[in-house]
């Protein structure tokens, strides 16, 4: 395994998940020479994203080195944990502390609060499904639903998108009716870079400051 520096960046994340949303999975993990993961995803309100090619794509973003599946660990000791530790939520890896579990969908339901014009195609796809296990993450993100029988969520309701595993376990989703992405996502993300973004004051540069405040034409 490469020894690692710290992934300190959330813009260069942002930035590699809507690398993600424009090219798609498929594209995005040929790209960085990554397999579909199988257990730990990064979550946000517009889907799941697999983390260790995300991490990955990040790291290249802040530190300019490109790394293989084969240079670091993809799970509770490596990508997911790093991923979260920057604050994302992270499917496979949250502790069950804080979790809110229910036994219906309609109890789960009514604690989430999913904008009304999407609750009806919200339950018309988990009475197609066997599912008898209902929880909401300490992220209060979206509501995980596990099938009958099995202990891992297999399908994922969130505000705008309904997530799901297919028995391939690839990942697809669906958007619903109103999809406008609150707190998350894409619009946030480009919200946080155009709040953050400040430029160099020497006088004749204007260079767009980095993250950590200092200009890379000034010093």
């Amino acid at each position: 395994m490469t020894s690692l520096s710290t992934l300190t960046d959330r813009f260069a994340v942002d930035a590699a998940l809507d690398e993600f949303d424009e090219l798609g999975r498929s594209a995005f993990l040929h790209k960085y020479g990554f397999r579909e993961a199988k257990e730990y995803f990064l979550v946000t309100e517009e889907g799941h994203y697999d983390s260790k090619a995300i991490f990955a794509a990040a790291y290249e973003r802040e530190h300019g080195i490109r790394l293989t599946n084969e240079d670091f660990h993809g799970g509770k000791q490596g990508a997911a944990k790093w991923l979260s530790d920057l604050g994302y939520t992270i499917e496979g890896f949250e502790s069950k502390v804080g979790r809110l579990t229910f036994d219906s969908f309609e109890a789960a339901l009514n604690e989430y609060q999913l904008p009304i014009e999407n609750i009806t195609i919200a339950r018309e796809y988990v009475s197609r499904h066997d599912y008898e296990e209902f929880y909401i993450p300490p992220s209060r993100t979206y509501i995980a639903m596990i099938p009958r029988g099995e202990e891992r969520p297999t399908g994922w309701i969130q505000k705008g998108y309904i997530s799901f595993r297919n028995d391939d376990g690839t990942h697809d989703s669906m958007t619903l009716p109103y999809s406008r992405v609150r707190g998350g996502g894409r619009d946030s993300r480009q919200r946080r870079r155009e709040e953050a973004e400040q430029n160099c004051l020497t006088p004749g540069c204007g260079m767009v400051l980095s993250v950590s405040g200092e200009c890379s034409l000034c010093g």
